[in-house]
């Protein structure tokens, strides 16, 4: 997978924590700024996933292509903290990314945005 473009990604994570709830436009464009190749198999069953509804299936199907892992997930009054880091087995403790939000798939995506926003 390509290095993600951080400015796409960081402007996307502005507008996410603003919704109510994540929405299929907002999908596609982390998709696309990860890059997802839309003609893979994972790309495919991305689409697929999408077009069906599954938001969130689909936001962790990106956080999987995107070599993370969800580490940790809490459910609030206000909504769900999440918590994502790398899959990658390091002899350094590993970074955890966590972000909250009302909406499950966007407190998802946000906490993946957030893994390589911040790592930069």
């Amino acid at each position: 997978m390509e290095t993600p473009d951080a400015v796409d990604l960081g402007s996307l994570l502005d507008r996410l924590v603003h919704t109510r709830r994540l929405l299929e436009h907002q999908l596609w464009a982390a998709a696309r700024s990860l890059p997802l190749d839309r003609s893979s198999t994972a790309g495919r069953r991305f689409a697929g996933l999408v077009e069906a509804g599954a938001m969130l299936d689909a936001t962790l199907l990106l956080v999987t292509i995107s070599g993370r892992v969800v580490s940790n997930l809490i459910t609030t009054n206000e909504g769900w903290t999440c918590a994502v880091r790398s899959k990658a087995v390091t002899r350094a403790a590993p970074t955890s990314f966590t972000s909250s939000h009302a909406d499950l798939p966007a407190a998802i995506l946000a906490s993946l945005i957030s893994s390589f926003s911040e790592v930069r």
